[in-house]
């Protein structure tokens, strides 16, 4: 690691932490697939998630995010993409919720099956978080020395990734523990209401959202 980077990475790496353990939609579909559906899920979408997250912080160190920001056309498709896709998980979660009979029982699925499942989910959840793009470009532009050498920056996305992925993966280990899926599935459907509820209300509030 180079002086350039040492001196500002603690602080950006601890930005970046809060950033991450904030609820958001991330958080949320993490947990409801974890704990409704399977850990092989849940670790799939925390990958999927993670993928996302850093290829976002990727492209803006490399100056490819402002564009992004500069076409309008471009960042505002993106932010409606991503409003339709939070808005379809919302829906998707009542939905769900609605189909539940009182003793419904757990349908298994085989663990690959799960997973790719949740990598999928995780990775169309990454990308439907255009913000992030806004979050890195003004978090690098504050915390970083314009002329960051290109093994720093791999340096930051390696740190980076470690956060991201040690995050999601953990809240998929909790919340897939026996204990906490038998909790879960005693309130199941209250529970998938409020989640679809706020997804919904994360889809909308991005679409209204000013670019």
């Amino acid at each position: 690691m180079t002086s350039t980077l040492a001196p500002h990475l603690a602080g950006l790496l601890a930005i970046w932490m809060l950033a991450v353990v904030s609820p958001g939609p991330a958080f949320l579909v993490v947990s409801q697939l974890a704990a409704g559906r399977s850990r092989a899920a849940g670790l799939g979408a925390a990958i999927g998630i993670t993928t996302m997250a850093i290829t976002f912080a990727a492209l803006t160190l490399w100056g490819l995010g402002v564009l992004v920001t500069e076409i309008a056309w471009l960042g505002t498709a993106l932010r409606i993409a991503g409003a339709v896709y939070l808005v379809y998980l919302g829906l998707s979660l009542f939905q769900a919720a609605a189909s539940q009979g009182a003793e419904a029982p757990a349908v298994e699925m085989p663990v690959g099956a799960d997973f790719a499942a949740g990598l999928r989910i995780g990775l169309l959840t990454g990308a439907s978080n255009p913000k992030a793009i806004a979050f890195f470009l003004s978090l690098f532009a504050v915390a970083l020395p314009p002329d960051l050498a290109a093994g720093d920056k791999g340096v930051l996305l390696a740190c980076g990734f470690v956060i991201e992925l040690g995050w999601y993966v953990f809240v998929a280990l909790a919340l897939s523990t026996g204990a906490l899926r038998r909790a879960y599935r005693a309130v199941r459907k209250p529970v998938d209401r409020i989640l679809g509820a706020a997804l919904l209300l994360l889809g909308v509030r991005l679409g209204a959202a000013d670019r």
